[in-house]
């Protein structure tokens, strides 16, 4: 399967069809949701949705016997190597909060292998992508010395049979490696693009050369200009200087090289097991299904909610074609569900008053308190979302295995980051909003910290180091 793409180009593609099929005046945007609505009758059923737009002081609210919840993975609950004027820059979006895993924990869905998580090794501090180099142009990567690493500590990879046998070994593995050279000092990690480009030049005519390098050129400029701006302003020209490369901050998501997320009904035509023939049925809880395939493909435990691509939990290596095709597959569940259930009429279980009050408090919150000190973002009674992130991301960081602990943390510190984040929790209710887009980051950054708190749980529990490179427990 390691062959180039190029979502980024077909996401256009995509949208002008929605456009088409839909029209768009049936397309809301500019509307973030906050919470999902359960059913007044049913607590384990989806009713609707609340969220607010970020253009115009409206909240709108949504009855829906179906939904789909694809508001991606989660970006900025650890501290990022991007700090100072850098800060903002990521290698995931970073408008991705969590809010997939925290509005279905909310509702009551399962959530499973929250522990996971992707730690990408990029080129540094622009977080461009290195698919293309070592896969298309051959690069290798190496340490300062210019030795290959892969090969250099290749016996570590006998500690973790079969993985690390395998023709190509598993993404954590390869940077497990990586991490040794930068304990033990033999950092910078390069990527030896000038070795690669020359070896280019030796087989192909110049002008398969050139072209080769502006596909280099055209692998950032189509997914990530921060790393063209990081080449131009360093004065790196790939055939003549060699590029650092550096293990980000953590990721979560359900796509990628990652499988955190919800618990989601497989397909019913690939051999999945059922209830019936699950080998380890005694073992289940019995709130859970059994089995892989148990419902619509792509509901979660919670009727009527679904989910695709990020979402998914226990389903990896999606990349943007999988998920947009598993996104497909999802739509026709859904009309299958909604054409079963054609006679049930959803009602919120939650007033519309309620509703509106608790997506308007951190608005509240800075009207009653925001004349109290002549600066208006130092203030006892509120916080300010860009402060309440860093305490977030601090915690993260230094507890939960972030970068500044080479990814590496313990049942104590575990436990700590659990005191703290729940203090986190209550302060989060005193977030201020003195605008709309204040009002977003204070909403994404609830989301951000009950998706925190889910995957510090599941490390918690997963008491071995899962995924070395990625955690070490």
């Amino acid at each position: 399967w390691q062959i180039m793409i190029n979502g980024e180009s077909y996401k256009w593609i995509v949208a002008e069809a929605a456009k088409k099929a839909l029209g768009t005046d049936r397309i809301q945007e500019h509307v973030f949701i906050v919470k999902l609505v359960n059913d007044k009758n049913d607590s384990n059923r989806i009713a609707g949705a609340v969220g607010f737009s970020v253009r115009d002081h409206k909240i709108i609210i949504y009855k829906c016997k179906a939904a789909l919840l694809v508001a991606g993975g989660c970006v900025n609950i650890f501290r990022p190597r991007s700090v100072g004027e850098g800060l903002g820059r990521a290698w995931y979006p970073v408008w991705n909060a969590g809010s997939t895993y925290a509005m279905a924990a909310e509702a009551g869905a399962e959530l499973t292998m929250m522990e996971n998580r992707f730690v990408p090794t990029r080129f540094k501090d622009g977080y461009g992508p290195v698919g293309a180099w070592f896969m298309l142009f051959k690069a290798q990567a190496t340490n300062a010395f210019g030795e290959i690493y892969m090969v250099r500590n290749k016996e570590l990879l006998d500690d973790y049979p079969p993985y690390g046998q395998a023709k190509v070994p598993p993404t954590c593995l390869r940077t497990h490696l990586m991490l040794k050279e930068m304990r033990e000092g033999r950092g910078p990690i390069w990527m030896d693009t000038v070795t690669a480009l020359a070896n280019l030049r030796e087989t192909l005519s110049p002008r398969e050369v050139k072209r080769i390098e502006s596909e280099a050129w055209e692998d950032f400029l189509d997914m990530c200009v921060g790393q063209c701006g990081v080449w131009a302003g360093e004065n790196i020209e790939p055939e003549k200087k060699n590029s650092e490369l550096m293990p980000a901050e953590p990721y979560l998501r359900g796509s990628h090289a990652g499988c955190s997320g919800l618990w989601a009904s497989g397909p019913v035509d690939v051999g999945a097991p059922t209830s019936e023939e699950h080998p380890e049925k005694e073992r289940i809880p019995e709130h859970l299904p059994e089995g892989w395939s148990w419902g619509y493909r792509g509901m979660t435990t919670v009727q009527g909610l679904f989910t695709a691509g990020d979402g998914v939990g226990a389903s990896g290596h999606k990349f943007s074609s999988g998920s947009h095709a598993e996104g497909r597959m999802c739509a026709k569940s859904m009309v299958k569900f909604v054409m079963d259930n054609k006679d049930w009429t959803p009602e919120l279980d939650t007033d519309v008053s309620a509703l509106v009050e608790e997506i308007y408090r951190p608005v509240q919150n800075y009207l009653e308190h925001k004349d109290y000190t002549t600066a208006i973002d130092v203030n006892p009674n509120y916080i300010t979302p860009r402060m309440l992130q860093f305490r977030l991301q601090k915690i993260m960081d230094e507890y939960v295995a972030g970068i500044s602990t080479y990814y590496t943390t313990n049942e104590h510190m575990l436990d700590l980051a659990e005191q703290k984040l729940e203090m986190l929790k209550e302060d989060a209710v005193q977030m201020r909003a003195k605008d709309l887009h204040e009002l977003l980051r204070a909403w994404e950054n609830y989301h951000r910290i009950l998706t925190a708190e889910a995957h510090m749980k599941h490390i918690q529990f997963r008491e071995e180091s899962r995924y070395p490179g990625f955690y070490y427990r």
